[in-house]
C-alpha cells in the first residue's frame, strides 16, 4: 500500500509540473504516514544518506568542472585535438569527439563538457562550411559518450547510493567510454567521405609540439585523478579535492584566464548546482527505504528469475526503461529513482556491480542527447542557435550507432571489467 501511494503521488505531481524534488518527498511523506511510520523517519534517512563520505566529491566536482569551463583550458584541448585529427575528411567533427574526451576526463560534468567544447566548435564548424544541425549533432552525440569517460558525477551518485566503489565505476567506464568515441569518429569519418566535407591543412610536428605543450598541464589533471586511484594515492573524492586545487591554479595562477572578482559567481554557481543535485538524492533515501520496505526489490527479482531468458532478459528491460527515463529525466536524477528498485535485483541475479553500474550510466548518458529532454541537445541546438528538431535527423546515427554499442557492452562484461579487474581485482 505504501508504494502504490508513494508512485501514484509522485507521478501526479510530475504531471502538474511540480519540481522533482519536491515530488519524491511529499510521496515519500505520504508513503509513510499511510503506513503508520512516523514521519521523523524521512528526515533520519536524508541526514544519514548524505553523510556518506563520497558525497563530498559532489560539489567538488562540480566546481572543478566550471573552473576547467571559464578558466581557458578548453581552448587548449580543442587546439591539441585538431592539431592531432583535423587533417582526416570531416576533420572537425573528429576534434570535437577528440577534445570531449580530453575534456570529459577532467571536468566531471557532461554539461560542462557539451557547454566547453560545443562552444568553441559549433562557430567554427559554420565558417568552414558544416550545416548548423550536423555541428550541433557532433556536439551532441560526443557529450553522450563524454558521460563515460571519468570523472563523472553520475558515477558518483550510482556509487554512493549502492556501495559501490566509485573508483572501479571510474575504470570500468574508460574503455566503453573510448571505444565508444572511436566508433563515432569512425562513423563521422563515414558520413565525411559521403557528404564530400572538407579538411584541415595537416599541422606539422611543430605546430602538434606546441599544442601538446599548451595543453599538457590541462590533460594532466586526468592522469592526476586516475593515477592517484589507481596506485591507491587518494580515494575518488579525495580526488575530487585535488582536482579543484589544480583547476584553480592553472586556471587563475597560471593561464590567468579568471579574475579573482569572478570567482564568487563560479563558487556560487558550482553551490546552486550541488544544491539541488544534494537535495534529491537526500530525499531519495526516503523513497529508497520505502521502496525497500514494501519488497519491491525482492518481488521483482523473483518475478524476473522466473521469466524465460531470466538475467539476459532483464538486463534488455532495464536497457529500455533507462533509455527512456534518460529522455526526459537528469542521469543523477534517474539514478536516485530507478537505483533502489533495480540494484539489488541486479545483485541478486548475479550480476557485479560495477558492470551494472557502468551500463546504467551509458544508458543515461544515450538519453542526455536524444529528444524530447536530452540536456545536450538543448545545449547544443542553443550554441547553434537552430531549432532542436533540426538537429535528430543528423543526430539519427550517432544515437542508433551508441545504443547498438550499449548492448555489446551490456552482454560482454569485458569492457567494463578489464581496469576494475587489472588495477584493483575484481
Amino acid at each position: 500500500m505504501m508504494a502504490i501511494v508513494l508512485f501514484s503521488i509522485f507521478f501526479i505531481l510530475l504531471i502538474l509540473g511540480t519540481p522533482i524534488v519536491f515530488a519524491i518527498g511529499v510521496g515519500t511523506a505520504a508513503a509513510l504516514l499511510v503506513g503508520g511510520v512516523p514521519l521523523e523517519v524521512l528526515s533520519q534517512k536524508v541526514f544519514s544518506g548524505l553523510s556518506h563520505f563520497p558525497y563530498l566529491a559532489v560539489p567538488l566536482f562540480v566546481l572543478a568542472g566550471m573552473l576547467m569551463e571559464t578558466g581557458g583550458i578548453s581552448k587548449r584541448i580543442v587546439e591539441l585535438a585538431n592539431a592531432l585529427v583535423g587533417h582526416i575528411r570531416g576533420g572537425m567533427g573528429m576534434v570535437v569527439m577528440v577534445a570531449t574526451i580530453f575534456f570529459s576526463d577532467i571536468s566531471g560534468s557532461s554539461a560542462a563538457d557539451t557547454a566547453a567544447v560545443g562552444s568553441i566548435m559549433i562557430p567554427a564548424m559554420k565558417k568552414r562550411g558544416y550545416a548548423p544541425n550536423f555541428a550541433a549533432a557532433l556536439v551532441t552525440s560526443a557529450g553522450g559518450m563524454g558521460v563515460l569517460i571519468p570523472p563523472c558525477l553520475t558515477m558518483v551518485v550510482f556509487g554512493s547510493l549502492t556501495n559501490t566503489s566509485v573508483g572501479a565505476l571510474f575504470l570500468a567506464g574508460f574503455v566503453p567510454g573510448i571505444s565508444m568515441g572511436i566508433l563515432l569518429m569512425i562513423l563521422t569519418y563515414i558520413i565525411a567521405r559521403k557528404k564530400n566535407f572538407p579538411r584541415e591543412e595537416r599541422a606539422n610536428f611543430r605546430k602538434l609540439l606546441g599544442a601538446a605543450k599548451r595543453s599538457f598541464l590541462s590533460l594532466f589533471m586526468g592522469a592526476i585523478i586516475l593515477g592517484g586511484i589507481i596506485l591507491g594515492i587518494f580515494t575518488a573524492t579525495e580526488a575530487a579535492a585535488v582536482a579543484v586545487i589544480y583547476g584553480f591554479f592553472l586556471s587563475v595562477i597560471l593561464y590567468r584566464e579568471i579574475k579573482i572578482a569572478q570567482l564568487p559567481k563560479i563558487l556560487w554557481d558550482a553551490a546552486t548546482v550541488s544544491g539541488i543535485v544534494m537535495l534529491v538524492v537526500g530525499i531519495s533515501y526516503g523513497l529508497g527505504w520505502v521502496i525497500a520496505k514494501e519488497g519491491i526489490p525482492t518481488k521483482l527479482a523473483e518475478f524476473m528469475s522466473n521469466l524465460p531468458g531470466g538475467k539476459w532478459v532483464f538486463l534488455f528491460a532495464v536497457n529500455i526503461l533507462l533509455l527512456i527515463m534518460g529522455m526526459f529525466f537528469d542521469a543523477s536524477l534517474s539514478v536516485v529513482i530507478l537505483a533502489p528498485i533495480l540494484f539489488p535485483v541486479a545483485v541478486k541475479m548475479g550480476i557485479h556491480p560495477v558492470h551494472f553500474g557502468t551500463f546504467v550510466v551509458m544508458n543515461l548518458g544515450i538519453g542526455f542527447t536524444t529528444p524530447p529532454y536530452g540536456l545536450s541537445l538543448f545545449i547544443a541546438s542553443g550554441i547553434a542557435r537552430i531549432p532542436m528538431s533540426s538537429i535528430i535527423k543528423p543526430l539519427l546515427p550517432y544515437i542508433l550507432t551508441m545504443i547498438g554499442f550499449l548492448l555489446v557492452v551490456t552482454y560482454v562484461p569485458w569492457f567494463s571489467m578489464v581496469l576494475p579487474r587489472l588495477f584493483m581485482g575484481y
